[in-house]
Parts: C-alpha cells; sequence; structure tokens
C-alpha cells in the first residue's frame, strides 16, 4: 500500500471516530462494569445453600467439593440443592459463579459445615462463679427434650465480648440429662454422673480465665451467630459502674437479653454468692426469664451433675 493510501485511510477513520473537545471517547460508557456481589449465603436443612445476590445474575457454575451441580436459574435469590446432605460436623467447599446482564462474573468459594439439625431446648441450671481450686468455676445445664449439643454454644457474656465461648461436643442427651461444663479447670474425671434415670456428662471448656466473677452474665446459643436460647445475668448490686452493672460486658449481655425478651427485671443478687455458695435455678419451677428463677444455695449445697434440691442460704 502506498504512503498516500496510507494516510487516506488513517484520515477516514479519524473522521469516523466522534471527538468531544479532544477526548477519546469511550466504548463502555453507560455499560455495567460492576462485578455481582454475593451478598449472604445460608444453609437450609443441611440439603441446600440459599444465595442473595446485590443484582439479577444468572449462575452459571456451581460445586461442591469438586462435584459439578446443574443449574442455570436466573434472579437475585437462589436455592441450590446439594447432590446429598451435608453430615452434621461434616465440612465441604462450595464455590459458585454467577454472570450480571452486563456479561460481568464473579466466583465465592465457601466453607461450609454441617449443621446440627437435632439442638435440644435446654436452660442454664446452675452456675459457679467464685471457684478455687477445689470448687471451680462451672455452668451446668439441664436439658429438656432428646437431641445432641454439637455445635452449641456457651458464653461468659456476649461471644463477641467474651474472654471465652465454648463450643459444646456431639454428646445425645435425653430430656432431664444435664451437663456440667468446667471453665477454667480441668475436672479431675470426665466420668458421667448417674442419678436416677438422667445422666450428669462432664466437658471442659478449656478457659484461659475465669468466669467474669459476680458481675457477669453466661448465655447459651444453639450456634454461633443463633438466636439466644437462655441465659441468667447476676451482679452484688454495689457498683455504680456500666448502669450499675460491674462493667460494660455484663451490661452489653444484658441489654441484648432484655432486649431479646430473654430477661425481664433486675439481675440476680450475687452479693451472697461464695466459693461454698451457688446460683442454682429453681426445681421444678418455670422458667420466667428473670431472676425469680433461681436462688442462692446453702454452703456445700450445690448439686451439680444431678438434679437441683432446694437448700436455699439463710443469712
Amino acid at each position: 500500500m502506498s504512503i498516500l493510501a496510507i494516510i487516506s485511510a488513517a484520515l477516514v477513520l479519524l473522521s469516523a471516530c466522534p471527538m468531544d473537545s479532544g477526548r477519546a471517547y469511550d466504548a463502555f460508557q453507560g455499560k455495567d462494569q460492576e462485578a455481582p456481589m454475593l451478598l449472604s449465603y445460608r444453609m437450609s436443612g443441611n440439603s441446600s445453600i440459599r444465595l442473595v445476590y446485590s443484582e439479577p445474575v444468572v449462575i452459571i457454575d456451581a460445586e461442591m467439593n469438586g462435584i459439578k451441580l446443574h443449574t442455570m436459574q436466573h434472579g437475585t435469590v437462589f436455592s441450590i440443592q446439594f447432590p446429598s446432605p451435608v453430615e452434621r460436623g461434616e465440612e465441604v467447599i462450595f464455590s459458585v459463579t454467577a454472570e450480571d446482564d452486563g456479561g460481568n462474573t464473579s466466583r465465592a468459594s465457601l466453607h461450609l459445615a454441617g449443621r446440627n439439625l437435632e439442638i435440644p431446648a435446654a436452660l442454664i441450671n446452675e452456675l459457679s462463679v467464685k471457684g478455687t481450686a477445689e470448687a471451680p468455676d462451672r455452668i451446668e445445664l439441664l436439658f429438656l427434650e432428646e437431641g445432641s449439643t454439637a455445635g452449641m454454644v456457651i458464653a461468659d457474656g456476649l461471644p463477641e465480648d467474651a474472654s471465652h465461648y465454648a463450643i459444646l461436643p456431639d454428646i445425645q442427651v435425653q430430656p432431664y440429662d444435664l451437663m456440667v461444663i468446667y471453665w477454667d479447670r480441668e475436672p479431675e474425671s470426665m466420668e458421667p454422673v448417674y442419678s436416677g434415670s438422667s445422666t450428669g456428662y462432664i466437658v471442659y471448656a478449656g478457659s484461659d480465665a475465669t468466669l467474669s466473677g459476680t458481675n457477669g452474665a453466661v448465655i447459651l446459643y444453639p450456634e454461633l451467630g443463633g438466636a439466644i436460647m437462655d441465659g441468667i445475668i447476676y451482679t452484688t448490686g454495689e457498683s455504680d459502674l456500666a448502669d450499675g452493672y460491674g462493667n460494660n460486658r455484663t451490661r452489653n449481655a444484658a441489654l441484648q437479653m432484655l432486649a431479646s425478651g430473654e430477661w425481664e427485671g433486675e439481675p440476680v443478687s450475687s452479693s451472697l454468692v461464695t466459693q461454698s455458695r451457688v446460683i442454682a435455678r429453681l426445681p421444678g419451677a418455670p422458667d420466667t426469664n428473670s431472676a425469680d428463677d433461681f436462688f442462692i444455695t446453702a454452703a456445700r449445697k450445690s448439686t451439680f451433675g444431678t438434679g437441683n434440691e432446694y437448700f436455699p442460704y439463710e443469712e
């Protein structure tokens, strides 16, 4: 091609390109260039996963542990079935690729674990918060129905504020079974305690710190991130700190429990608690989510591992 022909072709191309005050034309102007975002995900019954995206997309690829899942759905909310249910505690990797209407794609790789779908209803039954080597800090749970404790969480306050929280092991329990959780000292024996038809299981929380003394809150959850199942707030009532709760950790837990309806009224008074006098739930009484559900035991009358008996401290 001659030099003249090349110059002529270039002039034709330049004249065909619109110019705006000397700026080059953006071929992508007005087009969506943002990749779609996975806003949230949640397993449903260990058999499927629910995905929520920031905009309408097509799921163009989904895998679980490398197994392709067949789906070409379009929308913002999706339910994708697994090839088989995920077992309780089983860990899997779920990967998904989504494409929006502008051709932008995003890929997410999620680590999932099979949830415990057999969480038993339970109550905090007894509590030692001024422990010693001989009588350590302990939390006792009373189970009201059959189920598995796998993944249940007991926390010294809200999990995000707590110095420690314990994730319970997989133990199959029956109604009126108990679990004694040794908080910061390993128990001398892990052998269950048998009393009549009930069993008292022993668990070690492995905390580096004791419970929060006589101003605190202990909260039970079905799993991390779950709603509060049960809880107890206790204070000496002798402190003006944190609106009378003694510390901010207790105050934060109390406000959340009050807001959720899992506590009503004043905290349990722990002013009479000692190493040998503990907080115990009234045996056989209804759960009212209040201080009326508890009493302070007489010295050396705690019943960890067996059903509560009413031996109150009397001044």
